[in-house]
């Protein structure tokens, strides 16, 4: 009698472990394009460059030479 429950929860184990799979399959079928895309999505995100920060140019001003027939000293 003893053989006979033991068989019994093997069985039962067995019919558990079934239902769990077949509950899982449909989800890993939907899953499973996700995980093969995302190495690709990860590649793509490594190749992208980070923009490079433009430099503020100002506007210089212009130095104008004075006419006023005066020795320079400094320019």
């Amino acid at each position: 009698m003893n053989n006979n429950l033991s068989i019994l929860k093997i069985i039962n184990g067995l019919s558990k472990t079934i239902n769990i799979a077949n509950k899982m399959l449909p989800l890993y079928n939907q899953i499973k394009p996700i995980i093969t895309n995302s190495n690709k999505v990860i590649n793509n995100l490594n190749n992208i460059t980070p923009p490079t920060k433009k430099k503020l140019v100002t506007p210089q001003e212009s130095i104008k030479p004075v006419n006023n027939n005066l020795p320079t000293f400094f320019q």
